[in-house]
């Protein structure tokens, strides 16, 4: 910077030009006439001072019209400014293929090899040194040369642009220098062009850019997880989808195995031949048998010399949750208990019912075609082999199955397969009882007879038609089954008002792992609904089909159907495993924590009338889901509003699994878990590819130039404009005309004209 003077003229009086141009023709041709008018006078030194005279007042009667100033201005003289940006995202921290050199190295070496254009730039310009990633940071030469911290998270082209226009509004910028690897991880809606939205906030800063990146052999051996897309909400029983966007870099010819987890669990694998490709789109699916949210995750195995591992996996909750409940009701013949049984279920909105009667077996003869009768055959085949698992819960109402166990059918196959989608699918299965049910529908000996709650005799049970009530039993006064009122009092008299029914199935005895919740007080005590949890599924028997009397006799009475409807929804809950049932629920309020945030977390106990259940003893373990680390073991009990609550925190990254168990007075109450993640969000290594294109494109629509690392030499390759430019730092004006000594001095030239024209004798 330069200090100096400049001194400017200007006229304050007639502004106009044209103005000015006519009083100086006025006062050249009055001096004209003047110069004519003093010819006669004999001396001729006494003209040319008379002449003189009259110019020099001329002169002073102009200026006072003119107004004539001096401005005086002190003036700084200004270095143009450069800016240098260097990256510095923890992907510049990469070692390029087996060169050994990571990416911002080639940056040190630049300076270095290039150190004397270094120092011309900045005895010519005014070099700032910034670092960027999604903010800009304040850094100089020494830095540059010793290091600084290469730990941005997030590398933000399109903000860093913003933020350069905002810092630079009115300075003369006349180069930008940018040293990255162009690797921005910021995403945007597949409708808009990153590229092109850089290229025009480029183009706003209205100076060149020059940009450097690593040159081909610096890409990193690497594959990664650049992309996974999938949605995070989706319906049980329905496939679900992920595509997977892979990014490989210095690997030929590999074969990739993709796997996806359910926690440890491996749900789908597939192996990939990757070949020369450099990116690979791999579509994972599989169907959600159970609701709740589910922690995902995508592996694959760490490769030879990989500079990454931390991108071989990505794992992401979803939350998979019932869009209608999907229910297959068999039943054997038309019956009252069935057409009550249906309306209830075909009245349930949430219910999409596919229903079954058996008025036409194979074993019935008929002399005409099939295509000319209007009773279809019995789609078993569909049913049990290609629709099964897209059902939630299947109910054989009085069904005898045997009809169907000929050599074309193969029914007992299909009972084989009923049994996989109770233990192994997750699904539900209720038998309901009449005269071909059970035993008498010879399901003794089958698969059914393994998961129903219920021991079947062989050959046949009895049937016991006297008109009884039914009776609950000590499990059934607390399970949600038969909770037909949250009073536990009003409950009990609800079961002992029901209207009697007309018989049942009378089986030997429930199951050792089974729950018998209503009785027939016939002999025997013979159990009338019974529920089993059977691998991962459920069932329950009901030894009656007679239960339609709850709605017809009970509104016979004057009295309502809302405990025979009740009964149906409770069943089909229980049997899906509704959450709602679900007497310990486990909440956290987001799913996404940073490290050493607060965790706050709620357990919620409510008892077999879902009402909040207080006293709760609580066993509470907080896991990493892969390494098994655990973060907090301890106890806690529920208040009175059935409420639990604590916050922790952790600084470790990773999924973390929330375990609850609760006990009352050594009663069972439920357990429950919850899932929750400790990130950073960074996303730098998610694609390690050096992405030259953006690089190349922004030095394009500047006008400046892009060049690849190592380079030397570059005062030759590109040159930087730098017009002067100055900064007023004060000005004062001066008057030339508003003084006493102009007049003074008029006055006195007028005097000396009369003294001189009074000798002369001129008038």
């Amino acid at each position: 910077m330069e200090n100096f003077t400049q001194w400017h003229l200007s006229f304050a009086g007639i502004e106009n030009v044209w103005l000015r141009a006519l009083v100086l023709f006025l006062a050249i041709t009055a001096l004209y006439f003047s110069w004519h008018g003093i010819k006669a006078i004999p001396s001729r030194n006494k003209r040319i001072l008379l002449f003189a005279l009259r110019f020099l007042a001329m002169a002073l009667f102009v200026m006072l019209l003119l107004q004539p100033q001096l401005e005086q201005k002190e003036v700084l003289k200004l270095k143009n400014k450069v800016v240098c940006l260097l990256d510095n995202s923890e992907s510049m921290t990469l070692k390029g293929g087996d060169t050994g050199i990571t990416r911002f190295q080639l940056v040190n070496n630049f300076f270095h090899d290039n150190a004397s254009f270094i120092e011309e730039l900045e005895n010519n310009f005014d070099v700032d040194y910034l670092s960027f990633s999604d903010a800009l940071k304040e850094v100089s030469h020494d830095d540059v040369e010793k290091g600084f911290a290469l730990d941005g998270t997030n590398t933000d082209i399109v903000q860093t642009l913003k933020l350069l226009k905002k810092r630079y509004e009115d300075t003369s910028v006349k180069g930008y220098f940018v040293f990255s690897d162009g690797a921005d991880t910021v995403e945007l809606p597949s409708s808009l062009d990153k590229i092109e939205i850089i290229a025009n906030l480029t183009k706003d800063l209205s100076s060149p850019f020059f940009t450097f990146s690593p040159a081909g052999n610096m890409e990193a051996r690497d594959i990664a997880i650049s992309k996974v897309s999938y949605d995070g909400f989706t319906f049980v029983r329905s496939p679900w989808k992920a595509d997977v966007v892979i990014k490989v870099h210095g690997y030929k010819d590999l074969k990739l195995p993709v796997t996806l987890k359910q926690g440890n669990d491996i749900i789908s694998s597939k192996v990939f031949d990757a070949g020369n490709e450099s990116e690979l789109h791999v579509d994972l699916s599989f169907t959600p048998l159970t609701t709740g949210t589910f922690l995902y995750t995508v592996s694959f195995p760490a490769q030879p010399h990989e500079a990454i591992t931390e991108n071989n996996q990505v794992s992401f909750l979803v939350k998979v949750v019932r869009d209608k409940i999907r229910i297959m009701h068999v039943c054997g013949r038309p019956s009252w208990d069935e057409r009550f049984l249906r309306r209830v279920l075909k009245s349930d909105p949430n219910i999409d019912l596919i229903s079954f009667f058996i008025l036409r077996t194979p074993t019935d003869v008929s002399e005409a075609r099939n295509d000319e009768l209007s009773l279809i055959p019995f789609p078993v085949d569909e049913l049990f082999t290609q629709e099964l698992n897209s059902f939630d819960l299947v109910i054989f109402q009085n069904f005898d199955y045997r009809p169907y166990d000929a050599a074309v059918f193969r029914f007992s196959h299909y009972l084989s397969n009923l049994r996989k989608f109770v233990t192994e699918q997750g699904g539900g299965f209720m038998m309901i009882g009449g005269d071909i049910s059970f035993s008498q529908g010879g399901y003794d000996g089958t698969p059914i007879d393994e998961i129903l709650p219920v021991s079947l005799n062989s050959g046949k049970d009895t049937i016991d038609t006297a008109r009884l009530k039914a009776m609950l039993t000590p499990d059934g006064l607390k399970h949600p089954v038969t909770a037909l009122d949250v009073n536990p009092d009003r409950n009990t008299a609800i079961w002992k008002d029901l209207p009697e029914l007309d018989g049942c199935n009378v089986t030997t005895e429930v199951k050792p792992d089974s729950l018998s919740l209503a009785i027939y007080p016939t002999k025997g005590n013979p159990p009338l609904v019974s529920v089993r949890d059977t691998g991962r599924g459920r069932c329950m028997a009901i030894t009656t089909d007679s239960l339609w009397r709850w709605n017809f006799v009970s509104m016979g009475r004057g009295g309502s159907n809302r405990h025979y409807i009740k009964f149906w929804q409770n069943s089909i809950k229980w049997l899906i495993k509704d959450p709602t049932l679900n007497p310990i629920h486990v909440i956290v309020n987001k799913e996404t924590f940073l490290p050493d945030e607060e965790v706050p977390i709620r357990i919620d106990a409510v008892g077999g009338n879902y009402q909040p259940l207080d006293g709760v003893q609580l066993d509470i373990s907080i896991t990493n889901e892969f390494s098994g680390k655990s973060i907090f073991s301890g106890k806690g009990v529920t208040g009175a509003d059935g409420q639990y609550r604590f916050v922790i925190k952790d600084n470790t990254e990773g999924y973390y699994i929330i375990k609850v168990a609760g006990k009352k007075e050594q009663d069972e109450v439920g357990q429950d878990y919850a899932v929750f993640n400790i990130a950073l969000k960074n996303r730098e290594f998610k694609d390690t590819s050096i992405r030259r294109d953006i690089l190349a494109r922004i030095a394009e629509v500047s006008g400046g130039k892009y060049f690849e690392l190592p380079i030397k030499n570059i005062g030759k390759k590109l040159t930087i404009e730098n017009p002067a430019v100055v900064k007023l730092v004060g000005k004062r004006q001066i008057s030339l005309w508003d003084n006493g000594y102009l007049f003074m001095a008029i006055l006195a030239i007028a005097s000396v004209e009369w003294w001189v024209r009074k000798r002369s004798g001129l008038s």
